[in-house]
């Protein structure tokens, strides 16, 4: 975490019930009847899973992304248990005395659930907001990562208005013409199985592409190594409001600093 390099941890969930008892079948045996919605649309699960197994490149399922467990499926937050104790200096989970940074930042500390099928992907390659570390928790299926690091990133053609998203949406077949920086651009590529977890540090490009059924565990941690960054990210493009925020923001890390 203090250097920034990614790394994928073998164990660290290896005491998750999760493990050998989540997927599609048992989703849908226990939650077949729930609605989710995926990209604005209504899905009831038993019909959602069932497209998931039989999910192709050339018909490939929804995906559903970034679903706050506690919220939808509060079932499964015991099956998750020990968290791995990387997560627990997690400075976004604490109690912020304005109330839209508190939302915000506790907000982005929620675990969250993934859950598609073989042919899909992540929509974008992006780096997580807040200047946040992701931990990706691997509990079915397997999933290939391509990540980019931050030095790369006049490469990768930010969005204007959104810099932690790529403009470039094919990375198999780019439009250099559109892109031609993107050529230069060397990505590390591998697999991720159940029970490994993968760390992204913060500012490290990445996207993922569904090799099987897959269900997948998320979280997003900021501590002293980069409250640096969320700083930087929550007082870009706010030139007046930015200021007061970026004073409050700066004495709150020292505050969680010293504890």
């Amino acid at each position: 975490m203090r250097p920034g390099i990614p790394v994928i941890l073998t164990d660290a969930t290896r005491q998750w019930r999760a493990l050998g008892k989540w997927s599609p079948a048992w989703m849908k045996a226990n939650f077949g009847d729930r609605t989710v919605q995926i990209d604005g649309k209504d899905y009831r699960m038993d019909a959602f899973l069932d497209w998931v197994e039989r999910s192709t490149p050339e018909d490939p399922a929804p995906y559903l992304r970034n679903y706050v467990i506690r919220e939808h499926f509060p079932e499964l937050v015991d099956d998750m248990r020990p968290l791995p104790p990387y997560f627990g200096a997690n400075w976004l989970a604490r109690k912020y005395l304005l109330p839209n940074v508190h939302r915000h930042l506790n907000r982005a500390a929620e675990l969250e659930l993934y859950v598609g099928g073989s042919g899909q992907s992540f929509p974008v390659l992006h780096y997580d907001g807040l200047g946040s570390h992701a931990f990706l928790m691997q509990v079915h299926g397997v999933k290939r990562y391509i990540v980019y690091p931050p030095e790369q990133t006049s490469f990768l053609y930010p969005t204007p208005g959104r810099r932690n998203i790529s403009q470039v949406r094919d990375l198999h077949h780019p439009d250099l013409q559109a892109f031609p920086l993107f050529a230069q651009a060397e990505p590390t590529i591998f697999e991720l199985h159940p029970g490994e977890t993968l760390f992204v540090p913060s500012g490290w490009w990445h996207t993922a592409e569904i090799l099987s059924p897959s269900i997948t565990v998320s979280i997003n941690t900021v501590n002293q190594w980069n409250w640096n960054a969320l700083v930087r990210d929550l007082t870009y493009n706010h030139p007046v409001s930015g200021l007061l925020r970026h004073a409050y923001l700066t004495v709150a890390g020292l505050m969680n600093l010293v504890g």
